[in-house]
């Protein structure tokens, strides 16, 4: 447990000792005090809210308006509302072995932060600054995500954030897709609304019009 002697998050993952006092966490390995067990956890800045400043006729800062400054955005704001839902509703997509699994989505410390299993294997972005795959490999890696996304596809879900980042290659072989909760939460910090939308109960039906 020494490893992880860093600060708690949600009152049960606790993180491990960053290597500087400035250094912050965006994506690490933490240990879950409920589970016992390992997991990934990935953070997500959050927004600041920044008022607005009272500035005179001669153009001097008159001072914050209804005592401006910038904070981070809390839980309980309608845009972290939304992201939160967002990535909450993204976990839901049922396990499938080339998909990361996603475990808890919580706001805390002004970030949006995701738990999710932690996988021995290491994003295709770090391969590729070694060597490049071959055609055979990359034809498999390509056929997991392919596979990946159409159960993807399959709950209504579009996957936004393919990267070499979000592609993981697992020591067992397999590649498996990640991120799409993490996309899910940006676009809806962004405004967008991910989430699948029910489907529509005449699609498919005999006589149903366009």
């Amino acid at each position: 447990m020494d490893e992880f002697a860093g600060r708690v998050l949600a009152g049960r993952y606790r993180l491990p000792l960053p290597p500087a006092d400035a250094y912050e966490f965006t994506e690490t390995r933490a240990f879950d005090t409920y589970s016992g067990q390992q997991v990934h956890l990935r953070q997500i800045p959050l927004p600041e809210v920044v008022d607005a400043e009272v500035v005179d006729d001669d153009g001097h800062s008159g001072g914050a308006l209804n005592g401006a400054s910038r904070t981070a955005r809390g839980g309980g704001d309608p845009a972290v509302r939304r992201a939160l839902d967002a990535a909450t509703a993204a976990a839901q997509v049922p396990d499938h072995p080339r998909l990361g699994q996603v475990f808890h989505v919580f706001a805390e410390a002004g970030s949006l932060w995701i738990v999710s299993e932690l996988v021995a294997g290491r994003p295709l972005a770090a391969l590729l600054t070694e060597r490049n795959l071959s055609p055979h490999r990359a034809a498999e890696v390509a056929n997991d995500v392919l596979t990946a996304l159409r159960a993807l596809h399959a709950h209504g879900w579009t996957h936004r954030n393919i990267t070499t980042r979000t592609v993981l290659l697992c020591d067992d072989g397999r590649a498996m897709l990640t991120g799409l909760a993490a996309g899910a939460a940006e676009e809806a910090l962004c405004g967008y609304d991910p989430v699948p939308g029910p489907p529509d109960a005449g699609a498919g039906e005999p006589g149903a019009g366009p």
